[in-house]
């Protein structure tokens, strides 16, 4: 019947369908840094299966905390040919066992959100060895976030694609979606997408949103997660059901996953509302197609990409920036996952490190900024928050790294 919903699936049922084929290997970026086979998608969804091995050597505890490690970059989703979501799966055992580091994340994300650029100066004065034991990568990332340590602009528009905007858009107005770091330590990048909207000639209304929701679902906040849900879709309908634009990778996959099987079952008033909502989610880039741009002075020679896990199929930051910079753009021929893996910070830091460590490599033979230091500099962007704090937080010395909405002049 119209405006019905489809039935939805759940975690565990898909835990059924692994076949432990070991096709999501290929792709896994924590099995690729560390080669450990407990670490792999595979032996998660083993772990989270009806599996008599385990149900007789590991306690639910053990079995949680292992397969609990885990990025949830979903990249090994995308290769499994029984359409497997592990991180699903590792979001479904945190949640049967939370600990104190879901509650600290908890804090974190929906009641310390304000305190961020508070504590990014703060991170900036604690030495890094007093960091406290398993927050030193966190308080790395979090000094490259504070007031001031952004990139400097370079880069200005010189036309922007105001008539193909207007026709495939319209009138209808749009709302920007900053997400916990946009509106908290790094509001510059929505001072900056907002001046591109200007420039669209778009109508942009403002909506009162909270986090997308989606690092609080793979933390196994699922009650939380569900919240911050119902709280934007009731800003979206307040605002007019606008476009949904946004600029950060992560946060455009999490309000996508609003419509998703599994999702749940009560979010949306009806399936027309659904649709409506997974078609309003809009990547900033994508509406900048066609805009050309001029380099100013002191532009750096050479310019790094780094493809964020969560980016959208058509990786629609990459397409801008590539018809904006040209030559001066690179990027590692395959995409490496930043390393970043939300509450994964605060359980395992060090193996956080060892995936930062193969992502700057892989940039590193992109850019070739060790080879000629004295020529070329590391210097990276990218299009995800989480991949931004990750970034700073592994970078080598004096790298310069930043979101693209960074470079953006807006004079």
């Amino acid at each position: 019947m119209p405006g019905a919903r489809p039935e939805r699936g759940n975690a565990q049922d898909t835990a059924r369908e692994c076949v432990l084929c070991g096709c999501c290997l290929e792709d896994c970026p924590l099995f690729a840094a560390t080669n450990r086979e407990e670490l792999s998608p595979r032996a998660k969804a083993l772990l989270s299966g009806p599996s008599k091995f385990t149900a007789a050597t590991l306690d639910g505890d053990a079995v949680a905390e292992l397969a609990g490690l885990c990025l949830a970059c979903g990249k090994c989703e995308k290769l499994c040919p029984q359409g497997v979501s592990v991180p699903r799966l590792v979001a479904r055992l945190r949640a049967e066992h939370p600990d104190f580091r879901q509650w600290l994340w908890k804090q974190w994300i929906t009641r310390l959100q304000p305190c961020w650029s508070l504590a990014a100066k703060g991170a900036a004065l604690v030495p890094q060895t007093l960091a406290p034991a398993g927050f030193g990568l966190a308080l790395k990332g979090l000094r490259g976030l504070r007031p001031g340590k952004g990139l400097r602009p370079w880069l200005t528009i010189t036309k922007f694609p105001v008539e193909a905007y207007q026709q495939h858009y319209g009138g209808r107005p749009a709302a920007l979606f900053d997400g916990c770091v946009g509106s908290g330590p790094r509001k510059a990048w929505g001072h900056t997408a907002r001046f591109l909207l200007r420039g669209l000639g778009a109508e942009h209304v403002e909506a009162d949103f909270s986090c997308c929701g989606s690092t609080l679902g793979v933390a196994g906040l699922p009650e939380d997660q569900d919240r911050a849900r119902r709280t934007n879709i009731e800003a979206w309908r307040k605002a007019g059901r606008p476009l949904l634009v946004t600029y950060c990778a992560t946060c455009r996959k999490g309000l996508a996953d609003y419509a998703a099987p599994g999702a749940g079952a009560d979010i949306f008033a009806d399936h027309d509302e659904e649709a409506l909502w997974a078609a309003s989610v809009t990547p900033l880039s994508s509406l900048l197609s066609g805009a050309t741009a001029k380099a100013g002075r002191g532009a750096p020679a050479v310019v790094g990409y780094h493809r964020p896990c969560h980016a959208d199929p058509q990786d629609a930051d990459f397409k801008l920036l590539a018809s904006l910079l040209g030559a001066r753009l690179r990027t590692p021929a395959k995409g490496v996952c930043c390393g970043f893996g939300g509450i994964m910070q605060l359980g395992a830091p060090e193996l956080s490190a060892q995936v930062g460590a193969a992502c700057w490599e892989a940039l590193d033979g992109a850019l070739g900024y060790t080879a000629a230091p004295e020529v070329v500099s590391a210097y990276v962007l990218t299009g995800c928050s989480g991949c931004v704090l990750q970034l700073a937080a592994t970078a080598p010395q004096n790298a310069g790294v930043g979101h693209w909405l960074e470079i953006m002049r807006t004079d």
